[in-house]
């Protein structure tokens, strides 16, 4: 059975607040007597440096003051000389006998060279006529060949001590209470945010995000708490973008194959059909040689521009950056169109500011715009069809605009344009998709950390690309 974290606190604070009461009770019980005996001591030293140098030791005012002593301290004081007459005293006994007691006498003497070079020297002894009785004597020099004796006796000390025990046994009991009932109150404010963690951290792992936890303080526990709800967060990012992915994987997948399986079917088609001309009609057969090879070219140019693609995703493709001036990037971009729309009715026009400069991939942003002028021959439509480049600084990014005359993109389709193979049209029609270009184009933005969009403008359609540099 397991047993709650709240119960283990409460049995550790239970036993915690319990030792200590035993603890108590075992210092009472073996020091409490020692500990009182040696206060006791320290006291009477005290009182014993007060009466050092007084002018008279018989006198009625003197007398006064030390049976003061006696009254409020319970401590009994006699003055003797050298010879251990007794001068002045407030015991009975010792001023009728006119002598001190046996303890005083034996510590005196053993301890008279001491006391002449101004220790104070003291002792405590069990009573030999009393049981349970504990004597208590202290002594000091306070002036030539006077000396003060105090003495105390303890006669209920040990009847004290047990009582001490009695007592502590008894708080003990209300000390657990109390502390099990303020430890539980603890607890339970410590326990119900960890359970409500452990909540949200199962729909977490079931890909529930929707628990959030309740962050009241500010200490470990709300924190973890704010920690929990941060990587839920990230996470149903990361699902979404996951869940994006892999839809867009299964696109492509279905995309390829059809671009694929075009060519091939094509080659297929003309190889079956060139084996019965080779011999009957050489001249036809050069013709199917020449469409399969032109249909492998083909399937040789997809599986590059996918490569290609992929060292894009993987990040494999190392930058170089660089700063130049947009006129050279200007001039390879047109050199490539006038190259690849020979005999071409396509009017080519360009709007940028022949000072301009900026930094990066120059060969990696040239095969970005090669990329959408070619996008823009594609699928630019008119007699008199125009193609216009445009570059212009935006604050910290370079905005590049490639428009080309024609008709328009559907809403619908202005976001999976940038998918590989994306098709304007849902039969998929031959010739009328976008290829893996704009996805490359797409790559090369977010290597330069720029932003990429397209949009409709009168009579075209105008895409836009801006690197930062």
């Amino acid at each position: 059975m397991k047993k709650s974290l709240g119960k283990k606190i409460c049995a550790i604070g239970v036993a915690v607040i319990a030792s200590f009461v035993i603890i108590n009770i075992i210092l009472t019980y073996f020091f409490m007597i020692p500990f009182s005996v040696y206060l006791s001591t320290k006291q009477m030293e005290k009182i014993a440096q007060t009466m050092e140098h007084e002018d008279s030791y018989t006198d009625e005012e003197f007398t006064d003051y030390i049976e003061q002593i006696d009254e409020d301290m319970n401590t009994a004081v006699t003055i003797i000389d050298g010879d251990k007459n007794v001068i002045s005293t407030t015991k009975i006994s010792e001023y009728h006998q006119k002598a001190v007691g046996e303890m005083s006498s034996i510590l005196f003497d053993s301890t008279k060279e001491q006391l002449d070079n101004g220790e104070v020297v003291s002792m405590s002894r069990n009573s030999e006529k009393q049981t349970g009785v504990i004597l208590v004597r202290v002594i000091k020099k306070v002036a030539k060949n006077r000396y003060v004796i105090l003495g105390r006796s303890y006669r209920s000390l040990e009847n004290a001590m047990y009582s001490a025990i009695v007592f502590d046994l008894l708080a003990g009991v209300v000390i657990i209470l109390v502390g099990w009932l303020f430890v539980w109150r603890i607890t339970k404010r410590m326990v119900i945010p960890i359970r409500n963690m452990q909540c949200a951290a199962e729909h977490i792992s079931n890909l529930e995000f929707d628990i959030r936890v309740e962050v009241k303080s500010e200490d470990e526990l709300g924190q973890l708490g704010m920690a929990i709800n941060k990587m839920s967060d990230h996470l149903e990012a990361n699902v979404v973008q996951l869940q994006n992915d892999l839809e867009k994987r299964k696109r492509l997948v279905r995309n390829i194959s059809h671009e694929i399986k075009s060519p091939i079917a094509v080659i297929m088609g003309y190889a079956d059909r060139l084996k019965v001309v080779l011999q009957k009609n050489p001249e036809k057969a050069l013709q199917y040689c020449e469409i399969i090879s032109n249909e492998s070219t083909r399937v040789d140019v997809l599986v590059r521009e996918m490569l290609e693609l992929s060292k894009f995703e993987q990040k494999t493709e190392e930058m170089h950056q660089e700063s130049f001036a947009v006129k050279y990037l200007m001039k390879n971009i047109r050199n490539c169109f006038q190259d690849e729309t020979l005999g071409k009715n396509i009017t080519y026009t360009e709007q940028y500011n022949a000072e301009d400069v900026i930094s990066a991939d120059f060969l990696l942003l040239e095969r970005a715009l090669n990329n959408l002028v070619r996008n823009a021959v594609a699928h630019g439509t008119g007699d008199q069809m125009q193609i216009r480049v445009a570059g212009k600084r935006n604050e910290e990014y370079y905005e590049f605009r490639v428009y080309n005359s024609g008709s328009h993109i559907d809403e619908s389709e202005m976001e999976s344009i940038w998918d590989a193979f994306s098709k304007v049209d849902k039969a998929r029609t031959r010739g009328k998709g976008f290829g893996v270009g704009l996805s490359i184009v797409q790559e090369i933005v977010s290597a330069h950390d720029g932003y990429c969009g397209v949009e409709n403008v009168e009579d075209g359609v105008e895409f836009m690309i801006a690197v930062r540099g």
